[in-house]
């Protein structure tokens, strides 16, 4: 079952990543193009997910849409990995003054819920899509930093590690050899289950105004703009939050057959 699951996850997640490649050819019409005469236009034939209050195409804002989601994700896991296992490698090889002081920024960051932090790092920046990978890496680092450093406190007593420091290797060449390619597997799962987090995230902040600003299409926008019409139009808002769903689905399915792959212990 859980390697069935795990298929159903990768399946999905390719087809969004199709999806975001791909979206000037599979669009079916400009997601910017508006008709008026036919806003709040029910699904036909002719438009599969219906139009929204400016007459715009929502499957083709859908499509569009699924960049913003994946470029986000990707944005923000690829620097907060980046970053935190490079503080978190710092922390754990040197240890000392290095490692308390790292570690009291973390949990003042921690002390924080991340999206309010997130929320709160947007209102003084503004609105806009670097803002936002901007903010959420600010917050998504931390998990990253202390995974790699537990990773490194439990490996740096292995005698092949021992060896390597009797032998003469300095920090960069432990950090880079011997305690990040060994810690790869929990680093993995964490940025497979971020993702999904950040993609949230990035819709919560949409859906607030503070994310994409329109008329560029966002997963989250489109939910705030359809919220007035939930009774008369519910097709404006029942799309995007289905496919937001099945995407956050499918990167947690994902990581999930990762995680016990990776990490044979877990599926104990």
């Amino acid at each position: 079952m859980k390697r069935l699951n795990f298929r159903i996850g990768l399946f999905l997640l390719f087809l969004f990543l199709l999806l975001a490649l791909f979206a000037p050819m599979l669009a079916p019409e400009d997601p910017y193009s508006q008709n008026l005469l036919f806003g709040l236009a029910p699904p036909d034939a002719g438009h599969l997910m219906g139009r929204d209050l400016l007459g715009r195409d929502i499957l083709s804002r859908i499509v569009y849409g699924s960049r913003i989601s994946l470029l986000v994700g990707l944005a923000v896991i690829s620097v907060s990995a980046s970053v935190g296992m490079i503080i978190g490698s710092v922390a754990g090889t040197i240890g000392g003054k290095v490692d308390e002081f790292i570690m009291r920024i973390i949990d003042i960051v921690l002390a924080f819920p991340g999206i309010l932090l997130a929320i709160s790092i947007m209102a003084v920046l503004g609105p806009g899509l670097f803002n936002v990978v901007f903010a959420l890496c600010l917050t998504g680092w931390v998990s990253f930093a202390r995974i790699t450093r537990g990773q490194i406190l439990t490996l740096r007593e292995r005698e092949y590690v021992l060896a390597a420091h009797a032998s003469g290797a300095g920090t960069a060449r432990l950090i880079f050899c011997h305690y990040l390619p060994n810690a790869s597997a929990p680093l993995i799962i964490e940025a497979a289950f971020g993702m999904a987090g950040v993609i949230v995230a990035e819709a919560g902040l949409s859906f607030l105004g503070l994310g994409v600003q329109p008329p560029q299409p966002s997963w989250g926008a489109m939910l705030n703009e359809g919220r007035p019409f939930l009774l008369i139009a519910p097709h404006l808002t029942t799309f995007p939050g289905l496919c937001l769903m099945l995407l956050v689905l499918a990167i947690n399915l994902t990581g999930d057959g990762l995680r016990d792959k990776l990490d044979p212990k877990s599926a104990l």
